[in-house]
């Protein structure tokens, strides 16, 4: 679910700037400008019938172009994730943004569900006697 979960954020990022998307770390001489996606923290908790219901924390880094107006690329990049970030399949929470070092943060949460198929019959056979005498 988590490479899935990576897969739909890269698209997500990926139709609002086309650029270069790592994931957990940057290459030593990376482009710019470039997207870098880190899961800080994962919350999972039991939910009915056997599916665990799970939020993962998310960091997107957006690296502006190397130029004098860093934040202010910052800040626009940030209202476009804002306004038009969208994760098929998953819902997004809590969206929130700073920057530091002219580099912008979009923090937000992902929540989902996750179900594992059960094989195991969900009742077993009855025998019944039927040669029952009455009296």
């Amino acid at each position: 679910m988590i490479n899935e979960l990576y897969r739909n954020i890269t698209m997500g990022l990926k139709h609002i700037k086309s650029c270069t998307v790592y994931l957990e770390d940057v290459t030593e001489n990376f482009k710019r400008p470039s997207f870098l996606i880190e899961f800080y923290d994962q919350n999972p908790s039991r939910g009915i019938n056997g599916c665990l219901n799970n939020t993962v924390r998310v960091d997107v880094h957006y690296f502006p172009e190397d130029k004098r107006e860093k934040n202010e690329e910052c800040w626009k990049m940030g209202q476009d994730l804002m306004r038009e970030l969208w994760i098929d399949g998953f819902k997004i929470k809590s969206r929130n943004l700073k920057i530091t070092d002219s580099v912008l943060h979009f923090m937000f949460d992902v929540c989902y569900r996750e179900c594992l198929e059960d094989t195991a019959p969900a009742m077993q056979t009855m025998s019944q006697k039927t040669n029952i005498k009455e009296e």
